[in-house]
């Protein structure tokens, strides 16, 4: 697989997972004391080393597109972190995406 369509995979996977850990962490605090749905919430609170392992595998692909792509120390802490942000990563995921189809066509294989 492609570095830039690895990135990508990784992108929503982590932004999914980020977003689906949030809501059932949300579930603990919101529900009703042992509600059936406040148990899931615990069960599935182990999707948050599942996040943790995807996170570190997108922030080494995404450094290495950064130095290939050469994007400035900003904008590649921007892409780095945003996974620990819910939903900040699809946003972030759409401006990477269109900056290097811009600047390196040859990254995103539409050369």
């Amino acid at each position: 697989m492609k570095l830039f369509q690895a990135y990508r995979v990784l992108a929503l996977t982590v932004g999914v997972l980020l977003a689906f850990c949030t809501v059932v962490a949300l579930m603990k605090y919101l529900l009703t004391e042992g509600s059936s749905l406040q148990r899931f919430g615990e069960d599935a609170s182990v999707m948050w080393a599942v996040h943790g392992w995807v996170f570190m595998i997108y922030v080494v692909v995404a450094f290495v597109l950064s130095r290939r792509a050469g994007w400035t120390p900003q904008f590649t802490i921007l892409a780095l972190v945003a996974g620990l942000v819910p939903l900040l990563i699809f946003w972030v995921e759409h401006r990477v995406a269109a900056r290097v189809k811009a600047e390196n066509p040859e990254l995103a294989g539409t050369a």
